[in-house]
C-alpha cells in the first residue's frame, strides 16, 4: 500500500517537474543560457558534474550521520552495561 501511494506521489511529483521545466528539449533557451553563462557544448557535462557533487554532498552527510548515531548506540551501550 505504502509503495502504490509512493507511485502514485512520484508520478504527481515527476508530472509537475515536466510541467515546471524552464524547456523541454536539451538546448536551453537563449536568454537562459546568457543569464546563466552556459556553455552550450558543456551543459551536459555541466549538470552531471552538479549532480554527482549534490549526491557525493549527500553520501557524506549520511556517513556522518551514521557514525554519530553509532557513537551514540555506543554510548548507551557503555551506560547500561550490555556493551561486551
Amino acid at each position: 500500500m505504502f509503495f502504490n501511494l509512493r507511485v502514485f506521489l512520484w508520478t504527481i511529483v515527476a508530472e509537475l517537474e515536466y510541467h515546471l521545466y524552464p524547456w523541454k528539449d536539451e538546448k536551453p533557451p537563449e536568454d537562459v543560457a546568457q543569464k546563466y553563462n552556459l556553455a552550450e557544448s558543456n551543459l551536459d557535462k555541466n549538470l552531471q558534474y552538479d549532480w554527482i557533487q549534490s549526491h557525493d554532498q549527500k553520501i557524506s552527510r549520511l556517513q556522518e550521520e551514521m557514525i554519530w548515531v553509532q557513537q551514540e548506540i555506543h554510548k548507551l551501550n557503555i551506560e547500561l552495561k550490555t556493551h561486551d
